[in-house]
């Protein structure tokens, strides 16, 4: 049997998003449970538009989930080299062969010239096809346009047919060749175009699989006719769904196509991430969800992808007011954090692995988190005794590891005081006195552990003063924490403890000079 060879093949303009590291994992898995091999290569022949920046980033991005590359960039292999623009004079030897066998041919028409015949097809209302007038010069007249240093494209001749794409997702889909026309093969500039480059690539490496997202279905005919010029066996096709927002629409900057590295900076897991993206067009045989990564890389198949589009419900559906001005990627990780959906399949699914996975492992995983965290030095090693057991004690109620040091600040202050003027003011204000002596008065009238227990202490200071809402969580918010904004408040009493919390209140009511 053949052995199964998938890649992931990125563009380096830019940073890696969602759709695209789905793609990366669905090619990973799909080798991973075929027991074969997944390789990544670089695709940088738009030099314009590649940077060194952004091909650190994607490696950053694949190593940081944990899709490690059996042939590539940084690991090698027998097939390289893996960065396109190493590959040039190996794609100049193919084109070399089309042209001989009068497969592909130069084109000396200008790009003002093309331009004006793609308006005159807008004007008409018909799409533009290249008219194949160089596609007859004579070697005399190719060597004049050269002698004269005139610029050339080489275009691939293409065969008129119907192209048959066999998807393993999207199933049989007919192209009509005639509407392709020939197409550029070689730029001016002399890099490969993508359909050709990709084709000389996939072959010579091997590649038995293309799985990709369905917006490349459309090139799919130009790289089949492609391959069937050099004979090449074609690999199998499979082009998985589109992903779109909370809003039904395709994912974009303004919609939450977002770097992947800002999720690990808002602190979910790899593990997490890789099991929420698996599950984005796919189902696993046994409907299963929550998965670990063995499971995933047993049971993934290709052909289980649905073609129905995929929901990327992380972000709250934009107001329309904002659907102009949001961009995802120029917010800052707080502002970011609060276009987060709070019931996204994402969130359920980290929320388990931080209650689930084991706790010196959350730890190690915190680290990152503490460094800015107000709590001595000691405490912030993922190892350390102490740590793990406040970590254990609050990862219940954590969707994420950045949530986390707010939690862990609490349990380390000491001398409690009011932040600013506004959380004295919660308190000596209107009936705020008497909210606070009513609340302190339920917690010392019996022993309390939950969070329920404590709701139902501050439900019956309400009941005692006639307050509700903000004018009796307010109060009681400033005479236990010393501020205005923060945690929920019965999840973190329920941490503090019932001596620790009537000690916070004794102590700030001291401050203000007033009798609880």
């Amino acid at each position: 049997m053949t052995e199964v060879r998938t890649r992931f093949a990125p563009s380096p303009s830019g940073f890696l998003h969602v759709g695209g590291a789905r793609t990366a994992l669905f090619n990973y898995l799909y080798a991973k449970a075929k027991k074969g091999k997944f390789l990544l290569r670089i695709e940088d022949t738009d030099q314009d538009r590649s940077t060194e920046a952004s091909f650190k980033i994607i490696l950053e991005s694949l190593k940081w989930l944990g899709m490690e590359w059996d042939e590539g960039p940084g690991v090698g292999g027998p097939n390289g080299p893996y960065t396109q623009s190493e590959r040039i004079h190996i794609y100049k030897e193919y084109t070399d062969k089309l042209i001989s066998e009068k497969k592909a041919y130069r084109c000396f028409c200008s790009a003002e010239e093309l331009d004006g015949k793609k308006k005159q097809a807008d004007a008409m209302g018909i799409p533009y096809i290249y008219d194949g007038k160089c596609s007859d010069l004579t070697d005399a007249e190719i060597n004049s346009q050269i002698e004269k240093k005139i610029p050339f494209t080489v275009r691939f001749k293409t065969p008129h047919k119907i192209v048959i794409v066999d998807d393993m997702i999207q199933g049989k889909v007919k192209f009509e060749s005639k509407l392709i026309g020939d197409f550029i093969i070689v730029k001016s500039d002399g890099f490969p175009s993508y359909n050709y480059a990709v084709v000389i690539d996939d072959a010579l490496m091997k590649i038995t699989h293309v799985i990709r997202g369905v917006g490349h279905l459309s090139n799919t005919p130009r790289q089949i006719l492609i391959f069937e010029a050099f004979g090449f066996p074609l690999p199998r096709f499979a082009h998985a769904s589109e992903i779109v927002g909370t809003d039904g629409k395709k994912l974009s900057k303004r919609a939450g196509a977002t770097s992947v590295l800002a999720f690990r900076d808002l602190g979910y897991s790899s593990d997490t991430m890789r099991n929420y993206m698996a599950l984005l067009g796919w189902t696993s045989p046994d409907g299963k969800e929550y998965m670990s990564d063995a499971e995933l890389c047993s049971v993934f198949d290709v052909e289980r992808c649905s073609k129905s589009p995929a929901t990327f419900d992380v972000f709250k559906k934009l107001k329309e007011e904002e659907k102009e001005t949001v961009d995802f990627n120029k917010l800052s990780l707080l502002g970011l954090a609060e276009y987060l959906n709070p019931k996204s399949k994402l969130n359920w699914m980290s929320n388990k692995y931080i209650r689930d996975v084991k706790i010196e492992t959350l730890g190690k995983e915190l680290e990152p988190f503490l460094k800015d965290c107000q709590i001595p030095e000691t405490y912030k090693s993922g190892t350390n005794p102490q740590l793990l057991s406040i970590l254990d004690s609050v990862r219940v109620y954590l969707d994420r590891l950045i949530q986390a040091p707010p939690y862990i600040e609490e349990f380390f202050l000491e001398n409690l005081q009011f932040e600013n003027e506004e959380a004295k003011q919660l308190v000596l204000d209107g009936n705020g006195k008497a909210v606070v002596s009513a609340f302190y008065q339920a917690v010392k009238a019996k022993p309390l552990s939950n969070p329920d227990e404590y709701k139902e202490a501050m439900t019956k200071a309400g009941e005692t003063t006639g307050e509700k809402g903000r004018t009796l969580f307010m109060p009681i918010r400033a005479i236990t924490t010393g501020k205005s904004h923060g945690l929920e408040l019965p999840i973190l009493f329920s941490l503090l403890g019932q001596e620790k919390l009537i000690h916070r209140m004794e102590q700030l009511a001291k401050a203000l000079g007033i009798a609880i």
